[in-house]
């Protein structure tokens, strides 16, 4: 199947105004995300296609123009075989809600993120919002699954369909358009824009940044309606060792009931978001200098011996069974620290009898491209030997543990925390493997045209 020029592997999603599609680009093959305008016939009756088509085409200007790194970039605008436009733009595996485990029930609880990762996701996501609003644009749809994170760990904003213009004054057409679309997400749309979502200004863009932030930082939704206090949101420092008095107050401006009383702006949110994060720095070094060893986790079974090292294919629905998971797919578990860095760029887990590599390959790599760099690794002979392999489930979590919170900085890492998510060599599909995050102690699946880091492992007792 093709959409113009470009050939369709896949759906990424679908909505009212239309359908995103993963499309492979002619001749260099790279990919990409095309946006379709294919609107369900009830909005169209609604708003006819006149206004969904200017408001589609204003939504590829307003990405176009914006021209900045945390802003997914415009490649190409069209119209397919049946007139319909589209446009292609920027193409990334990974997003904010895939990371963070948030799923169709969004009050669920989610996985936590390191601090300051957290915060460098925010600044960015910041960023982007400072340069939309220097343009006169306001998102209105600011949530995880609209931040992309890019293999280099920095983060793109997206899905510029419900933004809004400085000037705009068509507002019979915005309110039939609004009536059947709603303007914002549940939980992450401040509260005057549920009510008059034409009135907002930039304080609007602000609310969802710090609900996604104490997400991140908490694991929890703070506006969920079980756990506000008489209208107050709960503590953060109550949830997190990081956090304290003063993330409190953060979070109590950024969300805000009166968006008068936000952040002003986004950069002033930002400077704030410095000031934490330096003082944070601060309490761990102190942590460290009282702490020795860092803080105490929960107490585990010894970790099997016996890991699997045969891959497997494992489908959706027996995967957590498969690998030991728990709701959020993270082991049921945390493993114990047992390695032992050799000085050679190599790593010995004396409880599994698995050497590792130190770092793993310069670059994300997709699954095909890592099976070639593992075999290039026994072709030179890496460290001396000849038997590498690509590293299943149950190897890789063997690595995995729960993210860092304070003292926990106290010791540092073994294994080079630049590679974050390692390809497995077990499938889901003949189209998709498993990763896990290193950083985030989850496992997850990607197609195999996604990119990502590979850290090769053997068996010592091999040698």
């Amino acid at each position: 199947m093709f959409i113009g020029k470009y050939e369709v592997c896949g759906l990424l999603g679908r909505g009212g105004m239309g359908a995103v599609y993963k499309v492979r680009q002619p001749v260099t093959g790279r990919m990409a995300a095309l946006k379709l305008l294919r609107p369900t016939e009830i909005l169209e009756d609604l708003v006819g296609m006149r206004e969904l088509t200017r408001r589609f085409e204003e939504e590829a200007r307003i990405m176009g123009r914006l021209d900045h790194p945390n802003v997914a970039a415009i490649l190409d605008f069209d119209r397919d075989a049946q007139d319909r436009p589209y446009f292609l733009m920027e193409y990334y595996c990974l997003n904010l809600g895939m990371l963070i485990g948030e799923s169709y029930r969004v009050e669920a609880p989610t996985r936590r993120l390191p601090l300051e990762r957290a915060v460098r996701y925010t600044r960015q996501t910041l960023e982007a919002l400072r340069r939309m609003h220097y343009a006169g644009v306001i998102h209105r749809d600011v949530k995880p699954f609209n931040i992309m994170v890019t293999g280099e760990d920095d983060v793109k904003l997206i899905d510029f369909g419900l933004s809004r213009l400085r000037g705009e004054t068509d507002y019979e057409q915005r309110e039939r358009l609004h009536k059947s679309v709603k303007v914002g997400s549940p939980y992450y749309a401040p509260p005057e824009q549920e009510k008059d979502p034409e009135s907002v200004d930039a304080s609007a863009d602000i609310y969802p940044v710090g609900v996604m932030l104490y997400r991140m930082l908490t694991g929890i939704l703070p506006n969920d309606e079980e756990r506000l206090q008489d209208g107050r949101i709960p503590r953060a420092s109550e949830y997190s060792d990081d956090l304290d008095a003063e993330w409190d107050e953060f979070f109590d401006r950024a969300m805000a009931h009166d968006p008068r009383e936000r952040f002003a702006c986004a950069a002033a949110m930002s400077d704030r978001l410095d000031v934490l994060e330096r003082r944070w720095r601060a309490r761990v070094d102190n942590t460290c200098t009282m702490v020795e060893g860092g803080l105490p986790h929960r107490q585990c079974p010894p970790v099997n011996t016996d890991v699997r090292t045969i891959p497997i294919k494992a489908g959706l629905r027996e995967a957590r069974e498969a690998f030991g998971l728990d709701d959020l797919w993270r082991p049921l578990c945390p493993a114990e620290e047992t390695f032992e860095d050799q000085g050679d760029g190599t790593v010995f887990d004396s409880a599994t009898d698995l050497m590792w590599q130190l770092g793993g390959s310069d670059y994300p790599l997709t699954w095909e491209e890592a099976a070639e760099y593992v075999h290039a690794l026994n072709a030179s002979r890496f460290c001396g030997y000849g038997d590498w392999r690509l590293p299943t489930v149950a190897e890789l979590m063997t690595q995995l543990s729960e993210p860092p919170m304070l003292g926990d900085y106290c010791v540092p890492p073994v294994f080079d925390a630049r590679f974050d998510a390692l390809w497995s060599a077990d499938t889901k599909s003949h189209v998709a493997a498993w990763y896990v995050s290193a950083a985030m102690g989850y496992v997850g699946w990607q197609d195999f045209t996604c990119r990502f880091s590979v850290r090769a492992v053997r068996t010592h007792s091999g040698e």
